[in-house]
């Protein structure tokens, strides 16, 4: 069984590979299809664990009465997070690949001001869950131009089994861009996004390039989520990032537990952060991450939209986070 589930896992990895990362780079030409990857960049993550620590910061809670105003100590502040991608379309002209995601987190407070207050009470110790499907599909054509779309919906909340089939945990997101291939080492892309990185629902310009100045060096961006400087050992087991990413979320939530309406917590952040990755045997790698996260918004609202008012503004202070990851990619002789 053992042997098995190893395999399926380098099937997966392997054949994710081959639809995202495209290991065979060549130049587009009128006689080619153009695939988006430059010369530089790893083995794709076929399968991703993660565990994330923030460590202890303080939050400010400012709210109309009966609420009032508070303050706290947010302590272990955990997240974890599962991925894995997998094709089911891989044609020379068109290819397709879904994905699963599923990320906790928790929060615990410590020295409140107001013992009672409701809105630390109702997130104590109760999980707040994100479980995603992802459908990922690339366009190639015969020139220098490729098209990428990536479709996401998921459940995100404190849902349980009784209220788990409510619309209002449904989150959305569609990510359309036509890209160019300059040559191997430059690729470029323009979009639009409709997601919930600022932790509301917007609608966002992208704009994606990545160049590689050798086989060591290289710059990835998908502008307005993130930015990174890559470098690689050249033997290729070790990368090493500096990066700036925006991270957000939107949770539906009940703060009141003997009322039913639901209330949505809109979390965005940007953090600026460190990693190292290293091979430890071929298809299996652990990476390293550490840096400094800052707040842009914690506030509960009464609706999704941007006509919203703020039941509960939240400001919490900068923090140190921590990560830790195994991954698998395809192993060296499949991709032979």
């Amino acid at each position: 069984m053992f042997k098995s589930t190893l395999w399926l896992i380098f099937l997966v990895s392997l054949s994710a590979h081959t639809l995202l990362a495209q290991e065979t780079i060549v130049n587009c030409t009128d006689s080619t299809f153009c695939v988006p990857s430059v010369i530089g960049l790893p083995r794709t993550k076929g399968i991703v664990l993660k565990r994330e620590l923030v460590r202890d910061y303080g939050i400010q809670s400012e709210a109309a009465p009966p609420n009032g105003n508070s303050s706290a100590e947010v302590r272990r502040n955990r997240r974890w997070e599962l991925k894995i991608k997998a094709p089911i379309i891989l044609k020379e002209g068109f290819k397709m690949a879904v994905g699963f995601k599923y990320f906790v987190e928790e929060f615990n407070f410590e020295n409140i001001r107001n013992e009672e207050y409701p809105f630390y009470n109702s997130l104590e110790d109760r999980p707040l869950r994100s479980i995603r499907g992802d459908v990922f599909m690339i366009k190639p054509t015969l020139g220098k131009r490729y098209y990428i779309l990536r479709v996401s919906a998921g459940l995100n909340g404190d849902y349980n089994l009784d209220n788990f089939g409510k619309t209002d945990f449904l989150k959305f997101s569609i990510s359309p861009l036509v890209g160019w291939k300059k040559n191997d080492y430059v690729s470029y892309a323009v979009g639009l996004a409709f997601s919930y990185n600022f932790g509301r629902r917007t609608i966002v310009p992208v704009f994606a390039y990545n160049k590689s100045f050798n086989n060591q060096w290289g710059f990835e961006s998908i502008l307005p989520a993130e930015v990174k400087l890559r470098y690689s050992t050249l033997n290729l087991k070790n990368y090493f990032y500096l990066k700036t990413e925006l991270n957000g979320a939107n949770y539906s939530i009940t703060v009141d537990e003997n009322r039913e309406e639901l209330l949505f917590l809109n979390k965005s952040e940007v953090r600026f952060l460190a990693s190292w990755e290293r091979e430890i045997h071929d298809w299996l790698w652990f990476s390293v991450e550490g840096g400094m996260r800052k707040n842009i918004n914690f506030d509960l609202t009464d609706s999704q939209n941007s006509n919203r008012n703020i039941i509960v503004g939240n400001n919490l202070n900068e923090a140190l986070v921590l990560s830790f990851s195994l991954f698998i990619v395809p192993p060296r002789k499949l991709l032979k």
